[in-house]
């Protein structure tokens, strides 16, 4: 089966001698983690090189013995910590708004006076009046340099106004791109607040990667919104007990020279991870309701799993240890900053077994729906066209259907299948076809992008991502603009097909639609 994430890239850090996998299912979401290690890693980076410049061994104990006190009080503080911050999300940090370098050309242009030195022009003298051929000789060397000087004039400005077309040019593709950027965010705004799913479960995903945790707590979760119910459930993937350090604090021992790490008495750490993993549990559901409204979600369900080893047979096991559905307003009465952890999920009557610790599973109150939520009922669009139709004026979820069944056309003589998947605007697959020829056919992964300006390269390189991780053998992007040369040397030796507008329209007519054109806002 193939993954569910179009992205899955593991980085290594060789100052901390330390790996990471990172997934998502969009390329957003991927950037939102990779910042988020990178910050995670400066940070541990920082105070390994602050350890290393303590060079006494009892410094160095005092120096570990307190960054782990201090790692110890961050776990404590979980909660706490999200009451200090506001967590809804500010749409005004999601928008692009760096601007494009500034052009320099660093050509010296070519000077007169350095052109006669170098050719060595004498210079006017008396002694020409007497000598002619002085003077015939200087008026030579003077015209020599000046036409030098004149063709290295003229070179220089051919290549400062190549270099400033080129800018310009690259310039004008970084606005568009920006542009488009945020006019994506502007249409996933509009659609959160219409408290569409995707749109949703995009935003509550994004709140939760901006909440700081502790440096090493890896966050690792699946979402699911139902719309009308106005339900958030989120099945979250907790630390088991081997990922939360046991040790309280290190000791130096003099005679050994050595430091020895000292581990918290074992009721102790289990009353210690207990209340992480219920402070993880409230702090997640305030959140998620700090950063939304009534009118978006009503109701949160957290079920927390963990994943391990069973010591008795050795084998992996998932169990979910804590499961919590609360309302907002049952949850909005709790003063959190007063509250024992353990006994307001008691309260709201979460369910877990025994001390967390043993991580002992509980059943989940209402689970995520795992099937393929993607394929949703084709709109017939074709069909129902008028005389006149610009493609690129048509609603952008009008062309994903208008594409699906353009497809579905030129497979199906091949009794191939091409279904239509619901409109998330993330980067995501418009449409899935499936080719039963068992020598040329397979799964393909079809894009729809309705652009007015050249399609970026790194749509280009969404799709090629989506493709590989979709396990399809064919990735193909169609777009009512056109492509830029980089886009066409990416795609030579991979299994992408490009569409433009041209070739749309060209695909089109075969099936007998004559009445459609193509004609781009400028």
């Amino acid at each position: 089966m193939a993954s569910k994430y179009f992205y899955n890239e593991t980085f290594y850090n060789s100052e901390l001698g330390v790996t990471k996998t990172i997934k998502a299912e969009t390329k957003w979401e991927f950037d939102l983690k990779v910042n988020q290690m990178n910050e995670r890693w400066n940070q541990q980076i920082q105070l390994k090189r602050k350890r290393e410049m303590i060079s006494n061994n009892q410094q160095t104990t005092e120096a570990m013995d307190e960054e782990q006190k201090q790692y110890i009080r961050e776990y404590e503080d979980i909660l706490k910590y999200t009451l200090k911050v506001n967590d809804k999300l500010d749409w005004n940090t999601q928008y692009r708004k760096d601007n494009y370098k500034k052009w320099v050309f660093n050509e010296v242009k070519p000077n007169i006076k350095d052109i006669f030195e170098k050719n060595n022009v004498p210079k006017e003298t008396f002694f020409e009046k007497i000598f002619k051929s002085l003077k015939e000789k200087r008026l030579s060397k003077e015209k020599e340099a000046t036409d030098s000087y004149e063709r290295l004039l003229e070179s220089y400005n051919s290549r400062k106004k190549k270099s400033e077309e080129e800018y310009k040019k690259a310039k004008e593709n970084f606005e568009r791109e920006k542009e488009e950027y945020n006019k994506e965010i502007n249409e996933w705004k509009k659609r959160f607040e219409e408290g569409k799913q995707d749109a949703v479960e995009r935003y509550i995903k994004v709140v939760l990667e901006n909440s700081k945790y502790p440096k090493d707590f890896e966050k690792d979760y699946e979402i699911e919104y139902k719309e009308n119910e106005k339900i958030l459930v989120i099945s979250y993937n907790l630390p088991n007990t081997d990922k939360i350090s046991k040790t309280e604090g290190y000791k130096y021992i003099k005679s050994k020279n050595e430091i020895r790490p000292v581990e918290m008495k074992k009721v102790v750490y289990e009353e210690f991870y207990e209340n992480i993993i219920f402070n993880i549990t409230l702090r997640t559901i305030h959140e998620i309701f700090e950063s939304t409204s009534e009118d978006i979600i009503e109701m949160v369900v957290f079920n927390g799993f963990v994943t391990g080893i069973d010591k008795s047979n050795g084998k992996e096991f998932t169990n979910c240890i804590i499961s919590l559905q609360v309302n907002r307003k049952e949850f909005e009465d709790i003063n959190l900053a007063n509250i024992e952890p353990k006994e307001c999920v008691k309260a709201l009557k979460g369910l877990f077994a025994g001390k967390l610790a043993q991580l002992a599973p509980v059943k989940p109150i209402m689970n995520l729906d795992r099937e393929d939520r993607r394929f949703i009922e084709s709109k017939e669009i074709l069909d129902n066209m008028g005389a006149e139709n610009n493609l690129a004026e048509m609603p952008w979820e009008d062309f994903e259907h208008l594409v699906r069944e353009v497809f579905a056309k030129e497979f199906s003589k091949d009794g191939a299948e091409v279904n239509v998947t619901q409109s998330s605007r993330d980067g995501g697959v418009d449409a899935i076809a499936f080719d039963p020829d068992p020598i040329r056919g397979g799964k393909f992964v079809i894009q729809a992008k309705r652009y007015n300006n050249v399609v970026p390269i790194s749509a280009v390189r969404d799709l090629y991502g989506t493709m590989i991780n979709e396990g399809a053998t064919k990735g193909i992007l169609v777009t009512t603009s056109y492509f830029g040369t980089d886009s066409q040397n990416f795609v030579k030796d991979k299994p992408l097909t490009l569409i433009d507008g041209q070739n749309l329209i060209y695909m089109m007519k075969k099936y007998g639609y004559d009445n459609v054109f193509i004609e781009l806002k400028k």
